[in-house]
């Protein structure tokens, strides 16, 4: 499962567009930044602007690029004027979101929208991300006051490099262990190499009772301790010692991380 996007083979036409005649879809835009915004306004020029994208569909032009252009120049010109667009026509939202990915593609864009906007367009990696966390009861989103993962670009790294079942049961002994103080980078990561290594060798039960047990402050001191002592990645530290607490005491055992692999590989 590669996560690759469709191609949009249709052309847009240049044409002028009422700025109220315009609708933004949340689900294929980032969120908007009214500072940026504001920017654009205070500096804006209409024989520089920037072109914007419109899908036509429904009644509507749906705003695919340029939702602050085009806040900017409502503010600047008044919403009843027009303004050249490239104009697409019968796009589904899908396809909207979509060509919205790849005409930011070059853009800082924040993590968690870029995200959602690849869920709305329909990109397997980000929607079956979003499909364990929801398996799990768990959320992915940027209030940290209800729960939600933010680590967005953590959670399509490790199920690109690790598989589906591996972050599944990656994210639940953490959501087991920790509850949402878990999920963090080094955690998420550590973990999800151990399940990788180990797969079917692991009692999960047992993981995730002797994480509960040891702490999470622990964890990050012995990780913190390892890669301080072994110049290693953080994610490997997490990952011996992860094993490290699961061998403590009655139980299962499996081999030290080191074992396998060199120091710093």
């Amino acid at each position: 499962m590669t996560g690759s996007p469709k191609r949009i083979t249709r052309s847009s036409r240049i044409g002028w567009v009422r700025l109220d005649q315009m609708k933004i879809n949340p689900r294929a835009q980032r969120e908007f930044d009214k500072r940026w915004a504001n920017e654009l306004a205070g500096e804006f020029d209409p024989d520089k602007m920037a072109f914007i994208h419109v899908n036509q569909r429904d009644g509507w032009f749906y705003v695919m690029d340029g939702q602050h252009t085009r806040w900017a120049a409502m503010q600047f010109l008044g919403s009843d004027q027009q303004v050249q667009c490239h104009i697409y026509e019968g796009l589904t939202e899908q396809e909207e979101a979509e060509l919205y990915l790849s005409l930011n593609r070059k853009k800082q864009q924040n993590a968690l929208s870029k995200f959602f906007v690849a869920i709305t367009a329909e990109r397997s990696v980000e929607s079956d991300v979003d499909r364990i966390a929801r398996s799990l009861g768990l959320t992915i989103g940027s209030n940290a006051n209800l729960g939600e993962i933010a680590c967005v670009k953590v959670l399509t790294d490790a199920y690109s490099k690790h598989g589906p079942g591996p972050l599944s049961a990656s994210l639940r002994t953490i959501r087991d262990a920790y509850s949402v103080d878990g999920f963090k980078r080094g955690i998420i990561q550590g973990v999800a190499l151990v399940v990788d290594r180990h797969g079917t060798r692991i009692d999960f039960d047992q993981l995730a009772d002797k994480l509960t047990r040891a702490g999470i402050l622990a964890l990050k001191q012995r990780a913190a301790a390892l890669r301080a002592g072994t110049g290693a990645p953080e994610a490997q530290c997490y990952a011996c010692a992860v094993i490290e607490f699961y061998n403590r005491g009655k139980g299962a055992n499996l081999d030290p991380w080191w074992k396998f692999q060199a120091v710093g590989a």
